[in-house]
């Protein structure tokens, strides 16, 4: 008698594993994209202390990011996880004095925004 797997077993197996990853897959993406959301929305949190630091030390906003370096290290560099994103951009606003931070991808906008300390996601 001979030993070994039959056409029709391995072809049956082939479709369990495609079936698996057909629902596996999807399932992954949604996960990614969340995990990269929720780690933009943190790196954001970051700069927003380290602005509100700033403010407490200098009494005024920063101009730019990299002005944070000296509150938050490599404040500068941090960036949003997303594909195709670049860093963060700081608007301030003078009177009264104000700031936003967001997240630079066109496709991420459902990342939210800081204003004033005040997170858009909540």
């Amino acid at each position: 008698m001979k030993k070994g797997f039959t056409l029709i077993e391995l072809m049956i197996v082939v479709v369990i594993i495609g079936i698996l990853a057909a629902i596996a897959i999807p399932k992954f993406t949604s996960v990614k994209e969340q995990a990269e959301m929720v780690s933009c929305q943190s790196n954001m949190r970051t700069l927003a202390t380290a602005e509100s630091m700033y403010y407490g030390v200098y009494d005024r906003f920063t101009a730019t990011i990299a002005e944070l370096n000296e509150m938050q290290d490599n404040a500068s560099l941090l960036v949003c996880p997303s594909d195709g994103a670049g860093p963060y951009t700081l608007a301030v606003v003078l009177l009264p004095p104000d700031y936003t931070i967001t997240c630079p991808g066109a496709m991420v906008a459902d990342h939210g925004s800081i204003i004033g300390g005040i997170t858009s996601w909540q």
